[in-house]
C-alpha cells in the first residue's frame, strides 16, 4: 500500500511539474492572411490557416511564420513565454502596411477560451500528409455542412495497476500590450581622461624622499558614460527586460534602458543571458559597447555565447573598435 501511495505521489508531482512547464500559443492574422506556423524549425499546421492554436508548447521557442501567399514576407520571432498560460500573438499590418508579429496577451491555461482557432498539438518532428479529416454532409434543408477534424495519434502502454491523475490549477492572468522600438547607436566616439596621483613620503631625518606616482585612466563614451548604473537601477532594468515575452521587445527595452544609462561589462553580460539565441546576445553586446564604462573587460561578455563562431564575431567587432 505504501508503495502504491509513493508511486501515486510521484506521478502527481511529475504531472504538476510537467503542467507548469507548458504553454499554449495562439497566432491569428488580423487581415485573414493564411499561414504556416513553424516552432523550433518544425511545421505545426499542414494546412494554411489564419488562426492557429498550438498546444503543449515549451515556453522558450523560435517562431517562424510562412504565408500561403509566397509574395508575403517570412516573419521570425524568438519568444520566452510564461509557463501555465495561453499566449496570443497577432499578425497585423502597421502604418506602412508592413506585416508585423505582435504579442497580444495571455490567460491561465484553465481559463483559456475557445476562440475558434484551429488546434494542433505541438510536435518536434515533421508530420507526413494532411492531419485534417474533412467530411461534407447535406441535411434535409439542402444546406451543406463541411466539418474539418484535426486528429493526432500517440502511443501509450496500458497498465491495469496504473493510476490516473487529474489536476486543476488556478492562476491569475497577465494582459499586456507591447510595442517594439529598435534603437541603434549612431556612432562610436570614445574619449578618455587621465589623472596623475603623486604620493610623497618623507621621514623626519634628511634621508631622500620616497615618491610614488601612478596614472588612473577613466574611460568615457560618446554619450559621456563614466560610471555604471547602480545595482538597484540595474536590477530594475533586468526585471523589466526579463518580463517581455518577445525577443524584439526584450531587445528594444534593453537598448532604451542602456542608452539612457551606463553599464559595466558584467551588467552587459547579465542582460545577454536573458536572450536565448546567440544572435540576439551578439546584437545587444555590440549595441551596449558604446555605453560600457570598462571596455577593457568586454572580452568577458563572450562567456555567454553557445557557439565559438559568435565569440569570434564579437572579438572581430572589438578589434575594430
Amino acid at each position: 500500500m505504501k508503495t502504491q501511495l509513493s508511486i501515486f505521489a510521484g506521478l502527481f508531482f511529475l504531472s504538476l511539474i510537467t503542467f507548469g512547464q507548458k504553454v499554449n500559443l495562439v497566432i491569428f492574422a488580423e487581415d485573414g492572411d493564411k499561414f504556416y506556423a513553424y516552432i523550433n524549425g518544425i511545421k505545426q499546421n499542414n494546412v494554411a490557416e489564419s488562426n492557429v492554436k498550438v498546444t503543449d508548447v515549451t515556453p522558450n521557442i523560435s517562431l517562424r511564420i510562412e504565408f500561403e501567399d509566397k509574395a508575403l514576407p517570412i516573419l521570425k520571432q524568438n519568444m520566452a513565454l510564461e509557463a501555465g498560460f495561453e499566449h496570443t500573438a497577432k499578425i497585423k499590418r502597421d502604418m506602412k502596411k508592413q506585416l508585423k508579429l505582435r504579442y497580444f496577451g495571455s490567460v491561465p491555461l484553465n481559463e483559456a477560451p475557445s476562440n475558434g482557432a484551429s488546434t494542433v498539438a505541438y510536435h518536434t518532428a515533421e508530420t507526413s500528409g494532411n492531419n485534417y479529416n474533412t467530411a461534407t454532409t447535406t441535411d434535409n434543408s439542402n444546406t451543406t455542412v463541411t466539418t474539418t477534424t484535426r486528429t493526432s495519434t500517440t502511443n501509450s502502454a496500458t497498465n491495469p495497476n496504473s493510476a490516473g491523475v487529474s489536476i486543476s490549477m488556478n492562476g491569475t492572468g497577465i494582459n499586456m500590450n507591447v510595442t517594439g522600438m529598435d534603437m541603434e547607436g549612431t556612432g562610436n566616439v570614445h574619449s578618455s581622461t587621465s589623472t596623475t596621483v603623486t604620493t610623497t613620503t618623507s621621514s623626519s631625518n634628511s634621508s631622500p624622499k620616497n615618491t610614488t606616482s601612478y596614472t588612473e585612466t577613466q574611460s568615457s563614451t560618446g554619450s559621456g558614460c563614466r560610471a555604471a548604473m547602480t545595482q538597484a537601477s540595474f536590477d530594475s532594468m533586468k526585471k523589466s527586460v526579463e518580463s517581455k515575452p518577445f525577443s524584439d521587445t526584450k531587445m528594444s527595452t534593453a537598448k532604451i534602458a542602456t542608452k539612457n544609462n551606463c553599464v559595466s561589462a558584467n551588467q552587459v553580460k547579465e542582460i545577454c543571458k536573458l536572450f536565448s539565441m546567440d544572435d540576439d546576445k551578439l546584437t545587444y553586446a555590440k549595441f551596449a559597447y558604446d555605453y560600457c564604462v570598462d571596455r577593457g573587460n568586454y572580452y568577458q561578455v563572450s562567456e555567454v555565447f553557445s557557439f565559438s563562431s559568435t565569440t569570434d564575431e564579437l572579438n572581430t567587432f572589438l578589434e575594430k573598435h
